[in-house]
């Protein structure tokens, strides 16, 4: 018996400093030598063995990686809600991380819930998780008794990697345990490593060559919408659009876009527009414009798809390497005419980008460029980073501009560096940036020139390992921006945060800042509080409740008046099949003049409801709302439902209906009612 103990831990020590090989098997593989159960709290940050029995399996074949999880569970095990693909559930989960790059700071990461959800994406430099990137994996689950086994499988031909046999790889493995909002790790890894936490993980090896087939997916849709106002049907060719994608190496993928259309994308929800100094912006939520854009490493600043309405089509190709990344992304927009008046130009919008990397060091090289008839804008993107070690990193971006139209022709730049580095619980950054009054960049959103400053934080963290609370985090910023020509203030702010967590998901912040603007020639100053309570402890009641006062600044009236905010946020999941979100806003000013035609106080609504009637059939409604009054009309209402159904792996079938009413005189003039079926098929 002690002989056994004994080599059991030297195999387990063998494989924490050196991984282990996956096997190859055509069938399920369940061994010793593929087998890995030593999971550690992280979550509280105590290294606490996992207290109920997680084992986990990974083998492969030519095609797929394989990860067989059995674990047990208890009375406190939630298991969600059922749910689309790419759907998050608050729940019990088990997290699947592969990095293929062991020279590149990301990870790919799986999630396997209980009722069968799926949500991968890719876990980028900074440590957050974006779930933009799509896989084809699949996972299998069963829950049974005391028992929740879940069998994923990861095709090979949708992650990145190059070279050949052996592969080095690293792998996480991550368990939630909703109830107690705990996390286990295998191996130990936390997110306050920094960068280091993609060094630690573990080292796995596949012997064995892997699928390198070239890979084709295409994917036609056929649309049919009928505007209910008009009454009239509407086909033609513009009905049909195609969707292609190639990956010549699992290093290099291809994909394009003809026609495509986006009648499925819910409204957008209500935003407080109606004070702002800037034209608002917007999420974007069109897949192709929102996957594989961290190869181009450029923000909304630089590039804002959302300027693309009605691509005619879009490209894009994406590549890694040993050493390097590279991409390339173009579309055309369509020519939008109203009442003779064009309201959108058929602009032609490119990037390419190519980042050379080592271990700490990496260069991002990134072209931009919009053009049409007698004009064009380009901006190349130079951006090096250097990671001095795991816990302090610079950077320095430059950007030139061109721009040549009817109207002018301007050369400009701007250059910008930074400093972030942290000291245990303690983290910094730093940065400044100078902007030419030349500067231009209309693939993006610019909005000022000829403009310096600077922008600064501080942050504490702190877990401590007490019965009521479980972290507490104080932060400090600073920024100033000031116009170069005349060295006028631009803008001017500091602030400070205070934020609590306890053990029964209560959270408290307190937020106090102010901010000084120049505007039309005058300065103004704004002084504001910003109170939070949210509460999280039971599955379909999650409560987030904002309070503001303070004072803002009245564009329309050059004038400070003091207002508050309210936002309340509700949402939740009702048994296994049904979750909704709410979420209201009530802004009041109370020192507004009469005769600046801005109303002093109104709501903002958005109301999402989903019904999953399987993993595969979804039915979701939403409703948007503003009572905001502003000449004749007194409010706004917005209403879509979809109704979803994937009859076959990637091929779909869409019904929706959407609706837009404008309040005139207190009666509801439909201003936009249109219904659609939108059918979609893979091959």
């Amino acid at each position: 018996m002690k002989k056994g103990v004994l080599i059991s831990i030297i195999l387990f020590t063998c494989m924490i400093l050196w991984g282990f090989t996956i096997p190859f098997s055509a069938t399920e593989l369940k061994d010793s030598a593929n087998h890995l159960s030593e999971l550690v709290r992280v979550s509280p940050d105590d290294s606490v063995a996992i207290p109920l029995r997680t084992d986990v399996w990974l083998w492969h074949d030519e095609h797929n990686l394989y990860m067989l999880m059995e674990a047990e569970i208890d009375d406190t095990f939630e298991q969600g809600i059922l749910g689309r693909i790419d759907g998050w559930s608050s729940c019990d989960y088990m997290r699947f991380q592969v990095i293929t790059d062991k020279e590149s700071y990301n990870a790919y990461f799986f999630y396997s819930f209980p009722l069968g959800n799926q949500l991968d994406g890719i876990r980028k430099s900074d440590l957050n998780l974006d779930s933009d990137w799509d896989s084809n994996y699949e996972t299998d689950n069963t829950v049974s008794g005391n028992m929740w086994r879940s069998l994923m499988s990861i095709p090979f031909k949708d992650l990145r990697f190059y070279g050949d046999k052996p592969y080095s790889w690293k792998i996480i493995l991550t368990r939630y345990f909703a109830d107690a909002d705990e996390y286990y790790s295998f191996p130990y890894s936390t997110t306050d490593m920094g960068k280091d936490y993609f060094r630690v993980a573990y080292d796995v090896i596949i012997n064995e060559e892997l699928e390198k087939a070239r890979n084709y997916r295409l994917t036609s849709y056929y649309i049919k919408k009928y505007n209910l106002e008009e009454k009239t049907v509407s086909y033609d060719p513009e009905n049909v659009g195609i969707d292609f994608s190639y990956n010549q190496t699992t290093a290099v993928k291809v994909k394009m876009s003809v026609n495509p259309d986006y009648s499925d994308v819910p409204l957008d929800s209500v935003q407080d527009n109606f004070n702002i100094r800037y034209a608002p912006s917007y999420y974007e939520n069109r897949y192709f414009f929102i996957e594989d854009l961290d190869v181009f490493d450029v923000g909304s600043e630089l590039f804002y798809s959302r300027h693309i309405m009605q691509p005619q089509y879009a490209v894009k190709l994406t590549g890694n390497a040993a050493g390097y990344s590279y991409g390339f992304l173009s579309a055309m927009d369509k020519e939008v005419s109203e009442d003779g008046e064009i309201v959108n130009s058929a602009d032609f919008y490119n990037m390419a980008a190519f980042k050379p990397k080592w271990e700490k060091i990496s260069i991002q090289f990134t072209l931009l460029n919009r053009m049409k008839n007698d004009y064009h804008n380009e901006v190349l993107l130079i951006n090096p980073q250097w990671d001095i070690n795991k816990d302090h990193s610079l950077w320095c971006s430059t950007n030139l501009s061109v721009k040549e139209d009817d109207l002018e022709n301007k050369k400009g730049y701007q250059l910008a560096c930074g400093y972030e580095g942290r000291n245990k619980k303690i983290y910094w950054e730093f940065n400044s940036q100078y902007r030419s009054k030349g500067y231009r960049a209309d693939m993006g959103l610019v909005y000022e020139t000829g403009y310096s400053g600077f922008n600064a934080s501080l942050c504490y963290i702190s877990e401590p390992k007490g019965i009521i609370i479980k972290k507490l985090v104080s932060s400090l910023w600073a920024s100033e921006q000031i116009y170069n020509d005349t060295g006028e203030l631009l803008d001017r702010g500091c602030g400070g945060t205070f934020f609590c967590d306890t053990q029964d998901k209560v959270n408290f912040s307190l937020s106090l800042y102010t901010i000084q603007n120049n505007y039309e020639g005058s300065n103004y100053v704004c002084n504001n509080l910003d109170l939070y309570l949210g509460y999280s402890n039971i599955s379909w009641l999650t409560i987030y409740l904002n309070y503001y006062p303070g004072n803002s600044l009245i564009y329309s009236a050059a004038k400070i008046s003091a207002d508050d905010t309210i936002i309340l946020s509700v949402y939740g999941n009702i048994g296994n099949n049904m979750s909704y979100y709410i979420n209201t806003q009530r802004q009041r000013y109370f020192d507004i003049p009469e005769d600046c035609q801005m109303d002093n106080q109104y709501w903002l609504g958005n109301i999402d409801i989903t019904y999953n009637f399987s993993n595969q059939l979804s039915f979701k409604n939403g409703l948007r709302y503003n009572n905001y009054e502003t000449g004749s009309q007194s409010a706004w209402l917005g209403f879509f439902t979809n109704l979803s159904y994937e009859f076959k792996d990637n091929c779909n079938i869409y019904f929706g209906y959407k609706t837009v009413q404008d309040e005139i005189e207190q009666e509801y003039i439909i201003d936009y009612r249109q219904a659609y079926i939108k059918v979609s098929y893979t091959f």
